[in-house]
Order: structure tokens, then C-alpha cells, then sequence
């Protein structure tokens, strides 16, 4: 239970919440009421928002999914932060998926934090969170102020910018001779000891113990470090290809801190990834436990680098992925049955392990398949032992994302035996055909070449830094004698020297002291030159950053020209912030603009520079003796030129709307213009007093801005509206001239009758290496001058200014980058503007565009993948098209948009994607277009019909057919052909013919019957689905008979049927062969001929043996004559393979069967009757008892007692009457189990050497009449047991043979049908025990005599078998002399007769009747005589039937 916990947040003053536990984990739930009404629910989510880490600029978005009635109120927030921008955050909801959105395009670093997602209704609130982390990319400018005052504050985890210890390839220096690469050293420390030996052969390191002891010493900092943060690191793996094709590593630790962040470098850059959106993103972050899976999807050539993974700031692995390449690919193999395949390739780079698959599941080393490396690791082969044919197929070697694959093809050894298996084979088949240890060679030498050079890099690195510390001293002395009176010479040899030794990121300012030379700014390690500023009375020059950009070459004082840099994004650093006494130039970034050139005083010109969107940075903001030029912005804007005092012109800039930046805001003595916005608008150039000419700029609509707002001395003019009309020139007070402008449509002003302009400049784009052509049209024939960024223009120079009348053409022959700028054309007091901007149309690499128009081939349900490199450029829309629709990103379609490629993938590509697929890159001044083609294979289409019928006779059939409309994407190879008789179900193949040939003659054809055909296409996919025939197609022209009468069964039995029918009434005219008879068993379709057409009956009646006893059958006849058979007659009547009536009679019963006591007992009796006979089952007579259960089916009857009991045993009867008479058999059944042990066993000696032995009987004597006992006999001589007697009948018996001075131990045991009893052991005769006595009377022992008459022990018993049963009769007799025994039936004597075994052993006297007959039945007597007497006994012998 948990307990209920009132809370007042989201709720109404005075209002109690309960909260409510969500089945979503993480979404906490207030219920405003305890008792919901019926129906109505509080909100809930059913789909949480999920976690997200992005990059910078990308697309971000959260999206939640919540039920409630009534439908819950969605509201997002974040922590620290406002998200009511629209431009910035947007809420959408889908109706149909009912799916709530919260977008962040364009997603800043500023963006990252916690969000909060509310769902709200009358009954209660729920609430999730959910964090969203960006990435930050590049550095921005506008942050160096923010960055400086953290630093101020000490907030240095702001501003350090995470990085990778492993420096990106874009701002990795150039290293010196022999320089070790970081990433050895990182590899290294996540690697093991076995892989030390490779990696450092492959970073060419040959001192093992100077880089054990290194190593060391950092790995011990590296702990150290680590354990601020985690602790139990272990299991470290280093990333591998999956058979999935993803790639992926592991690592396991422990996060002292769980709120640690985890970040991802490739080759030094941080790369996004997800931790639940795997499906998502290329790269995915999973937790298992303490397991931490790093991997990788959709693999490119590109993803090979180096990864890291770092909790904060601490490494704490690293990897490297490589790819290989297969310099010799895995070839087709052709294999006879028992021989040995084999595959080999050889790769690129070594390699210890390559995955190898057999029809698509991969292979491990056992005896099936033997997979061998050789010792360089460069050549691997697949063996494939004991080949079979069903180890054909397809088989893979993969390293990496590279693969190759090849056909197994196994031939059956047509020369073994028939029904065996062929003998194994030594041989081997298959090899890639070439010389692998060559080409191993080869790439080998290669590779150890390479790694020798680095070696020699090296040494001759540690070699030159010996020297150089040898020679360090003395210029150390040197440097430290020069003042700061030191030339410039010396400076920059200290900062070259600098350069050349730094290993970090950015060197330190060059310059802060004073110098007569020149002072020039170092090389940083990424390409930039330190500060060069201090006092100098030379020139102060920035050096050149990697990224191209120069240091600030200000900061002092300088009677030279201060200049900044140029940045890699083409914009220098700032040239000002201190007083020069020459000029003071901002210079060019990427982006065009000029850094700000002002800032101090200057007797100079201070000018801004032009940044990437066209505007010059501010020119102003302090004093001037020259002229301040505000730049162009990218919008065509310039910066604001005013902001001080000058004694020059002020003039504002050119935005890309066409506007010039506000000239005024100051005092000047020169001319303050309005700039020209895109709209055709001059900015305000009033806002100030001045002495010359205020102007108002041309608005788009033609109108131009306000001149007035000041005094002025000249003129102020209205400017001209795109209308025509003129803008107001007054404003203020002006002792000058108002003026008119032109409107568009041609009409004057008001001031009419002076010149205008009719066709004034406008933007335009101009191709690089292409003429370009600028016109202004006038009003009147008057003249004009042409300006550029404020310079007169003349003709010369690739330039043509021509004049026509009142038409004015500015022609530049082939454009360049330093054409572009703003045009400016000037008539007396009229002018317009246009600017023109010189770029390139994107274009592709040969190379890549060769390797892009390859076709793409992949087959049905695989993906298709296209990249295309390009050079990056701004404002480029990159676009994909299909057949000449666009691709849009969706779906089965991932668009992918990198700076210098785009990638195309198809997923699950299915036939008709089959087209031309074509990229196309555009921007501004033109498009360029590359197309490739797209083949996906699958089965061909069916061939196209209708099949025709080139020729029919009564031998041959031959169809004709066309080729399939699509063939699959790869050429068809054959033409399956199967075919079908009228009248049957089954297909059967006939054979296949070439791709050329779309034709086949039938030759197995009978005359007169109907066939269809199916025809299929096969090319290596696989085969097409089939053309079938409309009809069936008769093999000639047939004149048959008609149909015979209707069959009568003359006769039915078991065995046979015997039909007769009558001739057909109508032969046709043509001569009757024979006969086809046909069968039809009952419940079934099928007509079954009995006699095949070649083979005719030539009589009109058959005897049908080919039946089943029982089944029931029809039959119909055809007449046949040289066409063929004719027409089927009527079917006859049903007939029934049976014999008439018979008496029963039973086959082979068994009448004896011995079941174990508790055992089910099963009697199963067949017979033979007809009609079915009554079966009754009696037990001695009597009707069996209710639970033995009788199972009838025809022809056999069984006796089931379940479980069977010892009073079970009896004689059972089975009686089988029907109409023609009766039949009984007896079975006798005895239940028994094993015997009990006799009693105790006596031992007495009556006469010298002989021994009687007698025991109690078995208590199963009396149960069981088939009971008799077994005797065996140890003696202490042969101290072995042996069987002297078996089959005793009798409870005593008589060894011989008893020797003084031995001991003997005898055994009896019981036995029955089930088998032997425990034995009963007999007391120990030895030499002084159990002997008689010997009377001491005086009698000698002469006069005992042991005579006696014969005596019957054991009588004969009665016997009632059944007849055919075997008997077993015995008696015992005792007797001295030993009396003869004679067997007498009904008086006569039967010891000579051979059908009795007699025999007399020991006094038992036994005879065996094998089968008893119905003769045996009698009197039987035995009659034991001797010369003291005659003993006998007698008993009665019925047979039953």
C-alpha cells in the first residue's frame, strides 16, 4: 500500500492534491479530487518525452503523448529560461497521432537545460522532465566579452572549451620530423600488454623500455585523474564489427557522481549521440548495468578514426577503427562431391581475424571448416572439407564494413556406386587463381617501409634535438644582450624559433615591448601569428592563424600602418585600438568583413573592413583627419561611418537590402550621404548639421528616405519612388534646390522637364570567367558617370562603359572576385545603384563524379547507399531526385547533409525503384547535377504471352513464347518448361532451354491427348512466376472409337475381380486393337488404367487381381484402336473385394500365454468370415467379468485385462458365430510372477557317497502347477557353483559322488515361466559332520541292508490342456534296488513311443508331449518294479478342444 500524501503545488488555493503513481516511470501525477467521477480521468502520459543530445544549429524536438478526460491542457517550460519566443520554440499537436510537439529549430548552446512538460485538466496535473544537452560547434565572436568576463570572475569551467586531448585533423599543426603521434600514447594506455609490440611497429616506436617507462609514468597520472571521477574501472574492449554490421565497444565502471557527463570524440571532435534513440542517430551510448556500449550504425569508410570516451575532462578509453580493404577478393569455387573447397583472399592491412559466413551463418573452425592465417595476417582462407552437395551456396569473408562474397558449387560424383557413398577425396578445388604470396609480399614490403620511415623520422627528430640543445646556450646568451633597440631581424628569428617549438594550441603574444624594426606576430600551432602589437616605429603586421585569420596587430602605438590579419574565415583581426600615424585597415574575414579598424586616433584613413555578408565594420569611433568609410555588409549594408568628429566624408554603407548605413550623428564638413536599402531606400543622411550636401537614399518603391531633419548649406533632394513619385525634400531649412525624381512608369515629378531615369541598376548575380552587363536607361539624352564602392569607373581593364543615345551600358568581359561591389551610376543630380556579386556555380570532382555515375546494383530488400563529395559553399541547397520526383527525408528514405557531402540511403529497395537517381547542388548563381543509376535485382517477370502453338502432331508438340518486360535488373538465363496431362494434377519438368531460344518442341507426346505447358524465366535471383497455356493443346488429329458398354462384375473375391462388357455400337469405321480398362477405388477421384495403351486387351473380359481385400471398386473400358482410346464407357456398379460367405475359422491363434502379475494381459485373436460373425469371450466356461474389456474390429477380436491378478488365470474361450456356422478357440493365459524361495534345506547321508537334500516347499507351489526347483552344488575343491539338478518336481534329491574330507554346499531355488526364485542355502557338509551314526550294540555293520520295495513319493496329477498345447506330467519314486519304471496310456505301454520324451532322473520320473492331441486323451499309469516289489500311481488326461 502506499500511503496517501497531500500536497498543495499545481493546485487551487485551499485545494488538497493526492498523489497518483504513473505506470510510466518518471511522471509524477497530482489528483485535485480523492474520488474521480465516473468516466473522467486526471492526466497521464502514455509516451514520455526522451532525453536528447544534439549539435549545435540541428533540429531539435520533444515529443509527449497524454490521455485524460477531459482532455488534458499541454504547457512546456524550462528552468532557467523564458520559451514564450515563437522564433525559437514552438508547441504543435498533431489530431490524428495525438501527439504533442515541442520544437527547438536552429537549437543554440544557450537552449540547453531542463524542460518541464505539464499536462492539465479540471482533475488534477501530471508533470514530466527532461533534459536536453547541445553541443557546442566552433568559436563565436560574440562570446569573447561574455568568455572575458567569466574569466574575470573566475568561472573557468565556462569558458574552457571541451576539448580532446587528441587534436582534430582540421587544427592538427604540422608536426616535425619524427613527432609522436598522441594517439599512440592513448592507445596505448587502453590497450593490453599483448598489443603493445604491434602498436608501437605501427607508430614505428623501436625503444620498448624508454616507452614502458613513459608509459608508466602516465598511466599512474591518467589513475589519478580517473579516480576523482569513477572507480572499478575494468573490462575494456576495443570496438569491432557485430554481424549485425554495427561496430561497438565496451567499458565498465562505476560513476562517483551519476550526474557526471560522458562525452564522445572521433578523432578529437566531440560527435552526438543518444542514449535511447538508437534508431535515431548514428551513434548510441547504451548503459547495461555497469557496462557502458558505445556503437555505431549504417557504417561508412568515413567512420574509421579515433574514438575516446572521457567522463568530464578525464580520458578513460580510447580505440582505434580501422578499415581493410581486399586487395585480392574470395572467388567462385567448383567442387566435386568428398573434395575440399577452398576460398582465400588477401587484405589490405593485417588483420588476425576475418568473419566467414556460409549462407548467411557464420563459420567457426571444427571439422567441418578449417580457417587458416597466414603468418603475416595479410592472406586468410576458408576451407571447406568433405564437400557435399548441400553445402552449395553463397560464402562471405567480411572485415569490417568490407565483404566479398562467392558461389560454392558442388557436382555430384556421377562415378559412385548406386545407393553408396563415394570414397573421400584428397584433392583440393577452388583458389583465388593468382599469386597470393606475391601480392602478400608486396603489400608487406609496403607496409614495413612505411613503418622504417617513421623510424628514420624518428631518430633524425632525436638526433636534431640534441643538437639543438647544444646549441641553445649560446643564443640564449645572444637573446638575452639585445635591448629593445633590437631590429626587427632578430624578432622575428626569436618568433620563428617559437613557432617551430610550440606543441599547444596557441602561442602567446610576440610583441609587448619596444622595437625600431618591424614587430610581426608568431605562428601559433594552429596557423596564427601572436600579437605583434607594442611600439614600433616600423610596421605592425598580424600573423596568419591556422583557421587563416591574422592576430590583432594593434594594441600599441605606431608610426607605421597598423594591419590586421586575415582569419581562415577571411577576416583579419582588429587593426586598431591604439594611435598610428599612418593608416589603420580592419581586415577581411571569411565571412567578408573587415575587424574594426577604428578605436583610436588616427592621422590617417580609417576604413572598415567588408565582412562575408558584405559589411564593413565600423570605420568610426574616434577622431580623424581622413575620411571615415563605413563597410558593406553581406545585406549590402555599411556599417555607421559617422559616430565622431571628421574633417573628411562621411559616408554610410551599402546593406544587402540596398539601404546604406546612417552616415550622420556627428558634425562633418564634407558630404553626408544615405545609403541604398535592398528596398530601393536611402537611409536618414541628415540627424546632424553640415556644410555640404544632405541626400536622401532611393527606396525600393522608389522613394526616397527623408533629407531633410538638419540645416544645410547645399541642396537637399527628394529621392525617387518606384511609383515615379518624388519624396518630400523639405523638412528643413535649405538654401539650395528641392528637386523632383523619376518616377517608374516614366513621368516626371513634379518638378517636371529635367532629366530622369526611366530604367535605373538593380542587383544582380554574375557568374565567375562570364560577362556581365549593366544598363541605365534615361529619360533625355544626357551623361552619366559610373561609380564603384565610391571610385570612378573609365573603360580598360576588362571594363566597357558605352553610351547609346539615352542609354548608358557598363559591360565587364569576364567576371572576377574584385568585380564585385556596388555599382553606382550618377547624371547630374539623379543616381542609381545596384550591386554586383560575383560567385561561382557549384561544380563536382571528376573523380567523384566518374565513381558517383557508376550504377548502384543491390538486390530486393537490401539497402542502396549513394554518397557525393563536394566542396562546401555557402547558401547550397543540396537536393535529391528520383526518376525526376525529389526525395524528401521519410519513410524508407534517409537524406544525410554533411558540409562536404550529402549521402543518400534506400531502405529495403524493392523492383521499381529501379530508376535514376540525380543530386543537385544549388546556390545563387547557378545549379549543377549528377546522376547515377540504380539497379535492384530480383526474379524476372513472367514471359509474356500468350503461348503459341507452332506445330501439333501425333509425335510433337512445339509452343513458342516471348522474352519477360523485365528481365529482374540482370540478363535471364534459361526458360524452365513443365507440363501437365488433361485429366491429371501432377507437373511434371520437361527441361529448360537457353535465353536466346523462346521456343521448345515436346516430343513425349501420345497422340490424341490434351497437355498444357507452364513456361518460367531464371536468372541468377531466382525464377519468375510462370505463363501457362489458356488451353490444352492436343498432341494430332484423332478419329476414336466410341464407348464400350457398361463393365459387369461377373465374380468378386479377395484376390480378384472378374468384369466382362460389350463391344462399342459405333467404332468410327476404324478397327477395334483392344481394350483399356480403368479402376476407381471408392472415395476417391482418381481413374487408375489397369493396362497401358500399348498393351491392349483383345478380349472383352478381364480378371482385375490388382485390388485390396475390402476396398470396393468401379471400372470403365475404352475402346482403343491406332489413335487411341476412345471414349470411357459407363463405370460399373461398386464391387467389393471379398470372398462369400464362410464359417469362421481363426489364423495362427496362440493358445498359451504367461503374462506377470500386474501386468495387462492383451489376447488377440484374428479370423476369417463371412459375414461378420457375433464374437463371444468366456473364462473357464463362464461369462467373463465386467472389467476385462473386449475390443471387436473386422477380422480380429483382443481380450484386454488392464491389470492382471494371479486369479486371472485361466483357459479363455473365444466364439465366433455368424449364418453359416460357428468357431472356438481356447487360449490359456497364467498370471504368475516370480517364485518365492523354498523353505530350509536338510541335508542327511543314508547311504556311503550319497547325500539326500530335501526342503520345505515354495509357498507358490500350490498357486502355480508349472512351479519346479533347481539344484546347485559347491564343493571346497572346484570352489564353483554348477547346476546338478533342474526341472525337480519333487522336494528332495540325491547327490552322488559325496567325497570324504570335502565340504559341499548346495542351493535350491523355485522357478516358474517368470523365472528363478532367492535360493534357500543348505547347512555346510563337510568330512566330520552330518555323518550316520554307527551303532556301538554289537551288531556289525554288515548286516544293515537298504533294500526296500519301490514307493511312490510324488503322484501323478490330473491334466486338462487344450488341444495343440504342450504338457509336462512327473512323478517320483524311491526305491533300493532302483526299480524300473514304465509309462502305461489305457494300458499300453508308450515308453518305446516317440511322441513322448520320457525320462528318469534321480527317481523323478517326467513325460513331455510336445502338442497334445485329441489321442493323448486317457488313463496314464506308471509302474515302478524291483526284486523287493512293484509300486504305481495313475491319473486322467483330457484334451479339451
Amino acid at each position: 500500500m502506499f500511503k496517501r500524501t497531500k500536497v498543495t503545488d499545481g493546485t487551487a488555493t485551499g485545494q488538497v492534491g493526492f498523489r497518483k503513481k504513473s505506470k510510466v516511470p518518471g511522471v509524477m501525477i497530482t489528483q485535485y479530487i480523492e474520488k474521480l467521477p465516473e468516466g473522467k480521468s486526471h492526466p497521464d502520459f502514455t509516451r514520455k518525452p526522451i532525453a536528447l543530445t544534439i549539435q549545435e544549429g540541428k533540429f531539435a524536438f520533444f515529443k509527449a503523448i497524454v490521455t485524460g478526460d477531459p482532455k488534458p491542457t499541454v504547457v512546456w517550460s524550462r528552468n532557467n529560461g523564458d520559451v514564450s519566443d515563437p522564433a525559437r520554440y514552438q508547441s504543435k499537436y498533431d489530431p490524428n497521432s495525438n501527439e504533442h510537439t515541442f520544437e527547438m529549430p536552429h537549437v543554440k548552446p544557450d537552449q540547453a537545460d531542463t524542460y518541464k512538460c505539464f499536462a492539465k485538466n479540471e482533475y488534477g496535473q501530471a508533470m514530466v522532465t527532461v533534459v536536453l544537452n547541445v553541443i557546442e560547434v566552433g568559436f563565436k565572436m560574440t562570446k569573447a566579452p561574455q568568455q572575458q568576463a567569466e574569466v574575470a570572475n573566475c568561472n573557468f569551467k565556462k569558458v574552457l572549451k571541451r576539448r580532446s586531448k587528441v587534436v582534430p585533423k582540421a587544427e592538427e599543426p604540422e608536426k616535425k620530423e619524427g613527432e609522436i603521434d598522441p594517439k599512440f600514447w592513448e592507445l596505448l594506455m587502453s590497450a593490453d600488454k599483448k598489443d603493445y609490440e604491434r602498436i608501437c611497429a605501427e607508430f614505428g616506436v623501436t625503444d620498448f623500455r624508454w616507452m614502458l617507462k613513459k608509459l608508466n609514468e602516465m598511466k599512474r597520472e591518467r589513475e589519478e585523474e580517473q579516480a576523482e571521477f569513477v572507480k572499478n574501472l575494468s573490462d575494456l574492449k576495443p570496438i569491432h564489427i557485430n554481424a549485425d554490421g554495427t561496430a561497438s565497444f565496451e567499458l565498465e565502471f562505476d560513476l562517483l557522481d551519476p550526474s557526471s557527463s560522458i562525452y564522445l570524440y572521433k578523432d578529437g571532435e566531440m560527435i552526438p549521440y543518444t542514449k535511447e534513440l538508437g534508431d535515431k542517430m548514428k551513434h548510441c551510448l547504451r548503459k547495461v548495468g555497469r557496462k557502458y556500449i558505445f556503437s555505431m550504425r549504417d557504417l561508412m569508410p568515413e567512420d574509421a578514426g579515433f574514438y575516446q570516451l572521457d567522463v568530464e575532462d578525464v580520458n578513460m578509453f580510447s580505440t582505434d577503427f580501422k578499415m581493410v580493404d581486399f586487395l585480392v577478393k574470395i572467388q567462385e569455387v567448383k567442387a566435386m562431391e568428398r573434395e575440399d573447397a577452398v576460398f582465400e583472399c588477401v587484405i589490405s592491412a593485417p588483420l588476425s581475424k576475418l568473419m566467414w559466413f556460409g549462407k548467411n551463418m557464420p563459420l567457426e573452425q571444427g571439422d567441418k571448416y578449417d580457417i587458416e592465417v597466414s603468418e603475416d595476417k595479410l592472406i586468410h582462407r576458408l576451407v571447406v572439407k568433405d564437400c557435399m552437395v548441400v553445402d552449395k551456396g553463397i560464402y562471405a569473408a567480411c572485415a569490417g564494413i568490407k565483404s566479398c562474397n562467392a558461389w560454392l558449387v558442388v557436382e555430384a560424383d556421377k562415378g559412385a556406386p548406386k545407393g553408396k557413398k563415394s570414397a573421400r577425396k584428397t584433392t583440393r578445388a577452388g583458389g583465388s587463381g593468382t599469386d597470393l604470396q606475391k601480392v602478400a609480399q608486396e603489400q608487406q614490403q609496403k607496409l614495413d617501409k612505411e613503418r622504417e620511415e617513421r623510424k628514420e623520422k624518428i631518430k633524425a627528430a632525436r638526433e636534431a634535438a640534441a643538437e639543438a640543445a647544444a646549441a641553445e646556450e649560446p643564443e640564449k646568451t645572444a637573446d638575452s644582450g639585445a635591448g629593445k633597440d633590437k631590429g626587427a631581424a632578430v624578432e622575428v628569428e626569436r618568433i620563428d624559433k617559437t613557432s617551430v617549438a610550440a606543441t599547444t594550441t596557441v602561442a602567446g603574444d610576440s610583441g609587448s615591448g619596444h622595437s625600431a624594426g618591424k614587430a610581426s606576430g608568431g605562428a601559433k600551432q594552429d596557423g596564427s601569428h601572436a600579437d605583434a602589437g607594442g611600439h614600433s616605429a616600423g610596421k605592425a603586421s598580424g600573423g596568419a592563424k591556422q583557421d587563416g585569420s591574422h592576430a590583432d596587430a594593434g594594441g600599441g602605438h605606431s608610426a607605421g600602418k597598423a594591419s590586421g590579419g586575415a582569419k581562415q574565415d577571411g577576416s583579419p583581426a582588429d587593426a586598431g585600438g591604439g594611435h598610428s600615424a599612418g593608416k589603420a585597415s580592419g581586415g577581411a574575414k571569411q565571412d567578408g568583413s573587415h575587424a574594426d579598424a577604428g578605436g583610436g586616433h588616427s592621422a590617417g584613413k580609417a576604413s572598415g573592413g567588408a565582412k562575408q555578408d558584405g559589411s564593413h565594420a565600423d570605420a568610426g569611433g574616434g577622431h580623424s583627419a581622413g575620411k571615415a568609410s563605413g563597410g558593406a555588409k553581406q545585406d549590402g549594408s555599411h556599417a555607421d561611418a559617422g559616430g565622431g568628429h571628421s574633417a573628411g566624408k562621411a559616408s554610410g554603407g551599402a546593406k544587402q537590402d540596398g539601404s546604406h548605413a546612417d552616415a550622420g550623428g556627428g558634425h562633418s564638413a564634407g558630404k553626408a550621404s544615405g545609403g541604398a536599402k535592398q528596398d530601393g531606400s536611402h537611409a536618414d543622411a541628415g540627424g546632424g548639421h553640415s556644410a555640404g550636401k544632405a541626400s536622401g537614399g532611393a527606396k525600393q518603391d522608389g522613394s526616397p528616405a527623408d533629407a531633410g531633419g538638419g540645416h544645410s548649406a547645399e541642396e537637399a533632394s527628394g529621392g525617387s519612388r518606384q511609383d515615379g513619385s518624388l519624396a518630400d525634400a523639405g523638412g528643413g531649412h535649405s538654401a539650395g534646390k528641392a528637386s523632383g525624381g523619376a518616377k517608374q512608369d516614366g513621368s516626371l515629378a513634379d518638378a517636371g522637364g529635367e532629366p530622369g531615369i526611366t530604367s535605373g541598376l538593380s542587383d544582380i548575380l554574375a557568374t565567375r570567367g562570364q560577362p556581365a552587363e549593366l544598363t541605365v536607361k534615361m529619360n533625355t539624352d544626357c551623361d552619366g558617370a559610373w561609380f564603384k564602392d565610391g571610385e570612378p569607373l573609365k573603360s580598360g581593364g576588362g571594363i566597357s562603359i558605352t553610351k547609346d543615345a539615352n542609354i548608358h551600358k557598363l559591360t565587364i568581359h569576364s567576371c572576377r572576385d574584385t568585380d564585385s561591389g556596388l555599382l553606382r551610376f550618377v547624371s547630374g543630380d539623379l543616381s542609381t545603384e545596384g550591386r554586383i556579386t560575383v560567385g561561382d556555380v557549384p561544380e563536382f570532382d571528376e573523380d567523384d563524379l566518374h565513381k558517383f555515375s557508376k550504377p548502384v546494383i543491390v538486390r530486393v530488400g537490401q539497402n542502396a547507399a549513394f554518397k557525393m563529395p563536394f566542396q562546401p559553399q555557402e547558401s547550397l541547397t543540396v537536393s535529391w531526385f528520383k526518376d525526376g520526383t525529389e526525395l524528401k527525408d521519410g519513410g524508407g528514405v534517409k537524406i544525410v547533409r554533411e558540409p562536404n557531402h550529402s549521402r543518400l540511403l534506400l531502405r529495403d529497395c524493392l523492383r521499381s525503384d529501379t530508376g535514376e537517381i540525380k543530386i543537385q547542388l544549388k546556390n545563387p548563381f547557378g545549379a549543377v547535377e549528377a546522376t547515377s543509376q540504380l539497379i535492384v535485382l530480383d526474379r524476372p517477370g513472367p514471359p509474356e504471352g500468350p503461348v503459341e502453338t507452332v506445330e501439333t502432331t501425333s509425335s510433337v508438340i512445339e509452343i513458342k513464347w516471348n522474352p519477360p518486360k523485365d528481365d529482374g535488373g540482370s540478363a535471364v538465363t534459361n526458360y524452365i518448361i513443365e507440363r501437365q496431362e488433361r485429366g491429371h494434377s501432377l507437373w511434371t519438368k520437361l527441361g529448360d532451354v537457353s535465353a536466346e531460344k523462346t521456343s521448345f518442341r515436346d516430343r513425349n507426346v501420345t497422340h490424341g491427348k490434351k497437355y498444357s505447358y507452364r513456361i518460367y524465366a531464371e536468372n541468377p535471383q531466382g525464377l519468375s512466376d510462370s505463363l501457362e497455356t489458356a488451353d490444352s493443346i492436343m498432341a494430332g488429329i484423332m478419329i476414336l472409337s466410341g464407348p464400350p458398354g457398361k463393365p459387369k462384375v461377373v465374380s468378386t473375391s479377395k484376390t480378384c475381380i472378374n468384369l466382362t462388357w460389350t463391344p462399342p455400337e459405333d467404332d468410327k469405321g476404324v478397327p477395334i486393337i483392344g481394350y483399356q480398362v480403368e479402376k476407381r477405388k471408392k472415395d476417391t477421384n482418381q481413374w487408375l488404367a489397369l493396362n497401358a495403351i500399348n498393351e491392349p486387351i483383345e478380349d472383352v473380359n478381364y480378371a482385375v487381381k490388382d485390388v485390396t481385400e475390402g476396398a470396393e471398386y468401379e471400372f470403365r473400358v475404352s475402346a482403343i484402336n491406332e489413335s487411341g482410346a476412345g471414349d470411357a464407357s459407363p463405370p460399373s456398379a461398386m464391387a467389393c473385394a471379398k470372398n462369400p460367405n464362410m464359417r469362421p475359422c481363426f489364423k495362427d491363434p496362440e493358445d498359451f500365454l504367461v503374462v506377470r502379475a500386474g501386468n495387462s494381459v492383451r489376447v488377440k485373436i484374428s479370423y476369417e468370415a463371412e459375414p461378420p460373425p457375433h464374437i463371444t469371450w468366456l473364462k473357464d466356461d463362464e461369462p467373463i467379468a465386467p472389467w476385462i474389456n473386449v475390443i471387436n474390429t473386422e477380422g480380429m477380436s483382443q481380450l484386454v485385462i488392464p491389470s492382471s491378478k494371479r486369479s486371472d488365470s485361466a483357459i479363455y474361450t473365444i466364439k465366433a458365430k455368424n449364418s453359416v456356422g460357428e468357431a472356438f478357440f481356447d487360449v490359456e493365459v497364467r498370471v504368475t510372477d516370480e517364485p518365492k524361495c523354498p523353505g530350509p534345506v536338510e541335508l542327511e547321508q543314508t547311504v556311503y557317497g550319497k547325500v539326500a537334500v530335501s526342503w520345505v516347499p515354495s509357498p507358490d507351489q500350490e498357486l502355480d502347477d508349472r512351479l519346479y526347483y533347481v539344484v546347485s552344488q559347491h564343493d571346497s575343491n572346484t570352489r564353483m557353483w554348477k547346476t546338478v539338478a533342474d526341472r525337480l518336481f519333487a522336494n528332495t534329491y540325491t547327490a552322488h559322488n559325496i567325497l570324504p574330507g570335502i565340504e559341499y554346499h548346495f542351493r535350491v531355488y523355485a522357478k516358474n515361466d517368470m523365472g528363478l526364485s532367492d535360493p534357500s542355502q543348505s547347512p555346510t557338509w563337510g568330512a566330520n559332520s552330518n555323518r550316520v551314526p554307527i551303532s556301538s550294540n554289537g551288531v556289525s555293520s554288515m548286516e544293515i541292508s537298504f533294500e526296500r520295495p519301490p514307493s511312490i513319493l510324488v503322484p501323478l496329477k490330473v491334466h486338462t490342456p487344450p488341444k495343440g498345447y504342450q504338457l509336462y506330467m512327473t512323478c517320483a519314486v524311491r526305491g533300493c534296488p532302483t526299480p524300473n519304471v514304465s509309462w502305461y496310456l489305457n494300458n499300453t505301454c508308450i515308453n518305446s513311443d516317440k511322441n513322448y520324451y520320457i525320462t528318469n532322473s534321480c527317481g523323478v520320473c517326467s513325460m513331455y508331449i510336445l502338442r497334445v492331441r485329441e489321442n493323448d486323451g486317457g488313463e496314464y499309469r506308471v509302474v515302478a518294479v524291483n526284486s523287493l516289489g512293484k509300486a504305481e500311481c495313475s491319473t486322467k488326461l483330457t484334451v479339451r478342444d
